[in-house]
């Protein structure tokens, strides 16, 4: 990720203050970083540490965590900066100024050793290109892939090792994408050295395939497998090669050639190398981002960086919850590019941090096999590497909380006083997403207790309010309701899937209320506690007067209930809702209880 220097009021993407960076999450190339001055958040110690773990790597990390930004650094490490001057369609081509050695890692840790190190061609594959309807036109459309890196060598001024025609079209040659491969890195060799191969997005031609029978998925696994064979064949003419991909789904299937292949997942030296981490988020450029936005927020860095933790942060890249949490990169930087902007920054303050790693795809495909098998998710740790292994387009087993761990739904909890190491939700971005979507597809199917839950909600009679979201609750996977955001997320999605707006983490004069609802002209602010007690809840709304902000926008005070929700949960597992409410627009008013009963 990066942030532009603080010189100018605009920037292309965004505005912010003269004294702050802005982010620029949307760019990926790390050339292009460089060449428009823009600061970048130093990755390049970790990166040496990953390249340095082997020759054949693979790493796997959930979708919008920066691997292609990541693999861009990595090319430029190797290369430099080589744009294209010749192109094969046309006479004169419009060559990209080159980034200037000198100025491509000033400022970073790989500054000295990138003057002193000899250059390496990289050859850079993104499989998210490769499309196709049948295993035949995958195989076209890996060809025509590998045609455009044959093309663009050929434009950087060196022989590709394919004939000029099949560089102007593909579609006659007369071999397969391995084989046209094959060509390029022997070429490379020969001209400048032995090339670096990265691939980036490897499982995505196969993700949509998961649902399928294993038996009709099979023929595209062939067409990929015998792809990546030619690593091995041609591991004698290659410096290094790096795999990436969003999970580990399709790995045993695929890389079976390449036994040498160090998987990198899991290891917690690498657990920073993708994602930012707390450290970062103390330095600059971050940490001047998160100064200048809370002080238009008004609070304390600490403040900000405390809710950003809460919301972005906790995912860990090892099997022991070990090595340092991560922030999910393309949340974190949105967020704080829109805490520059006053318009994006005052929505900020009314409705909560924004979710945008979730808005850019949840699953279906999880939210309809926990719909199935929500209690079925057992939290405890995975049991060695057997599981982790797990390939859902094969016969071994298509275990659930695999897939939610190896995509970034869930991930490892470390071992505290109370718990051993657990899977669990990585932070309330996630949880909300999910049981958002969860929830919305539960109402849809009728859940019992939604129909009870609305009736207290438009007539205003609260009494029966905590057995109906107690019989609601149940179809979640209650081994991952184990804390506050989660059940704090299952509402707010129970309460969408009713068409009925909650308002979340809204902010009023006196703190912020957990939820609240408008519906029918009544309003329900609702506190929210866990494993604490009703007492608790019952104080804090109190002593904050929560919802009185409402007052002003119903325009009649009558409306306007405050519930105190208290849910705890035994060790056998059994979960209790006891409640109570009071006027809102009464602050001396005593708490009445609302009937709870134990599931």
């Amino acid at each position: 990720m990066s942030a532009s220097h603080p010189n100018s009021e605009h920037d292309g993407d965004g505005i912010r203050s003269a004294s702050s960076p802005v982010l620029r999450p949307g760019v990926s190339e790390y050339a292009d970083l460089r060449r428009a001055g823009y600061v970048y958040v130093d990755k390049t110690s970790e990166l040496k540490r990953l390249l340095d773990a082997g020759k054949f790597l693979f790493l796997a990390r959930p979708r919008r965590f920066g691997k292609t930004l990541m693999l861009s650094t990595v090319e430029c490490m190797y290369q430099g900066d080589w744009p294209e001057t010749r192109d094969p369609f046309v006479e004169v081509a419009n060559p990209t100024p080159k980034v200037p050695d000198e100025r491509l890692f000033a400022g970073t840790a790989w500054e000295a050793r990138f003057a002193a190190a000899a250059r390496r061609p990289v050859i850079r594959l993104d499989l998210s290109a490769v499309t196709g309807d049948d295993p035949a036109e995958m195989k076209q459309s890996l060809t025509r892939h590998v045609v455009q890196q044959a093309r663009l060598w050929y434009g950087r001024g060196l022989d590709p090792g394919l004939e000029t025609k099949y560089l102007r079209d593909a579609a006659g040659y007369p071999g397969v994408a391995q084989d046209m491969l094959a060509l390029l890195i022997d070429s490379l060799k020969k001209q400048v050295d032995f090339p670096v191969v990265l691939v980036d997005e490897y499982d995505t031609p196969l993700l949509s395939l998961s649902v399928r029978d294993p038996v009709a998925v099979e023929p595209y696994f062939k067409v990929f497998r015998e792809f990546f064979r030619v690593f091995k064949r041609c591991e004698g003419s290659l410096h290094k090669v790096l795999i990436t991909g969003i999970t580990r789904r399709a790995y045993g299937d695929l890389f079976s050639a390449l036994n040498n292949l160090r998987d990198c997942t899991w290891r917690p030296a690498f657990a920073g190398v993708c994602g930012f981490t707390e450290a970062e988020l103390d330095r600059t450029p971050l940490a001047t981002c998160i100064t200048v936005a809370a002080a238009e927020l008004g609070q304390s860095p600490e403040e900000l960086q405390e809710a950003l933790r809460s919301h972005y942060n906790g995912y860990r890249f090892n099997r022991r919850g070990l090595g340092p949490a991560v922030y999910n990169p393309w949340s974190l930087c949105n967020t704080l590019l829109d805490l520059m902007d006053p318009d994006d920054r005052e929505d900020i303050r009314r409705y909560g941090l924004p979710a945008y790693w979730s808005e850019s795809g949840v699953s279906r495909i999880l939210v309809d096999r926990l719909r199935e098998h929500s209690s079925g998710m057992d939290s405890g740790l995975l049991q060695g590497r057997a599981e982790l292994d797990i390939n859902l387009f094969s016969n071994k087993s298509s275990d659930l909380k695999s897939l939610m761990l190896q995509s970034g739904y869930l991930t490892y909890l470390p071992a505290s006083d109370r718990q051993p190491v657990r899977l669990g939700w990585p932070n309330r971005e996630v949880a909300t997403a999910l049981l958002t979507d969860l929830a919305q597809a539960h109402v849809d199917g009728q859940l019992p207790g939604v129909a009870r839950v609305r009736t207290c909600l438009e007539t205003g009679v609260y009494t029966e309010l905590p057995n109906a979201l107690l019989d609601c609750l149940y179809a979640f996977p209650y081994n991952l309701m184990e804390n506050e955001s989660a059940f704090h997320a299952a509402l707010h999605g129970l309460f969408l899937g009713m068409d009925i707006l909650p308002l979340s983490e809204r902010q009023e004069l006196s703190g912020r209320y957990d939820l609240a609802t408008i519906c029918a002209g009544r309003a329900c602010v609702i506190e929210l506690k866990y494993n604490r007690s009703l007492q608790e809840a019952q104080d804090q709304a109190g002593r904050r007067q929560y919802g009185r902000s409402l007052l002003m926008e119903l325009g009649h005070m009558a409306d306007a209930t405050c519930i105190a929700l208290h849910l705890s949960r035994a060790k056998t597992g059994e979960i209790r809702i006891e409640g109570s409410q009071r006027p809102v627009q009464d602050v001396h008013a005593a708490w009445t209880p609302l009937r709870s009963e134990q599931s």
